[in-house]
């Protein structure tokens, strides 16, 4: 976000001066890239609140089970709202679920318990 605030600082001299060439081609092209780095900071801003408020259900090194596919793992990293790109979004199903894809979703380290309780009987 720091670097998009001083892009359109950059911008906003390169803009001055253009005008005071009076080169307004040039001027209306920074005009729009400095518009566009101010939606894009304010979109930066946006997804910081977003990791401010997030309520997590779990934690980090929590280990769990999941509710419906019922396989044993640890929580190994969490994102405030789903980030995989919209193909994987759609393969999976995310915006079927219940809150969509804006939600808490966790990285999870699946324990195999079948291989657990074999090496288990094996010490």
């Amino acid at each position: 976000m720091i670097r998009l605030r001083w892009l359109a600082m950059v911008d906003l001299v390169n803009l001055q001066k253009a005008v005071e060439v009076e080169n307004y081609a040039l001027a209306a092209e920074l005009r729009d890239e400095i518009n566009k780095l101010e939606a894009e900071s304010l979109a930066a801003s946006a997804n910081a609140l977003v990791y401010e408020n997030i309520q997590y259900a779990f934690h980090l090194g929590q280990k769990g089970r999941h509710k419906v596919f019922v396989y044993s793992g640890v929580i190994c990293g969490m994102d405030p709202v789903c980030c995989i790109s919209s193909s994987l979004r759609e393969s999976a199903c995310i915006d079927k679920l219940t809150r969509g894809s804006n939600q808490p979703f966790y990285q999870v380290y699946h324990i195999l318990m079948h291989s657990l309780r074999q090496d288990e009987g094996h010490g």
